[in-house]
């Protein structure tokens, strides 16, 4: 189930390039929907910029201050499954949007680990 939220993703958005870079992790560049949601700030609507297995850059034009560590709920608009949050931390703010690294998730009102979800990914796999 989960899985699609990413399959989905990839398929209803422009996947342009597969790059690495110093990071650890391989990233895939690709312009999906996002709500993210703060107290800060409440709820708006960003596009992501790449993402990999352990995090998501997040581009907006209105960027709210927010500094390192600050966590925001995060949701993929063109997922098959909307209703599934990532919960984020911020590792990175530049003038283009935030670096967020995915901390868990939550479905159906349940809270899983990123271990959980990379395990059912291996079994679909």
């Amino acid at each position: 189930m989960i899985t699609g939220i990413l399959r989905k993703i990839n398929k209803s958005s422009e996947v342009a390039l597969l790059m690495t870079n110093k990071r650890e992790q391989l990233r895939k560049i690709v312009n999906a929907p996002v709500k993210l949601s703060h107290s800060v700030f409440g709820e708006i609507k960003a596009v992501t910029g790449d993402i990999s297995n352990t995090g998501v850059f997040v581009r907006m034009d209105d960027k709210p201050a927010l500094p390192k560590g600050a966590h925001i709920k995060l949701q993929f608009l063109s997922s098959v499954y909307p209703n599934v949050s990532f919960n984020t931390r911020v590792v990175r703010v530049t003038d283009e949007g935030f670096g967020l690294v995915f901390v868990d998730y939550e479905y159906g009102g349940d809270r899983f680990s990123m271990n959980k979800l990379k395990h059912i990914w291996n079994q679909e796999v």
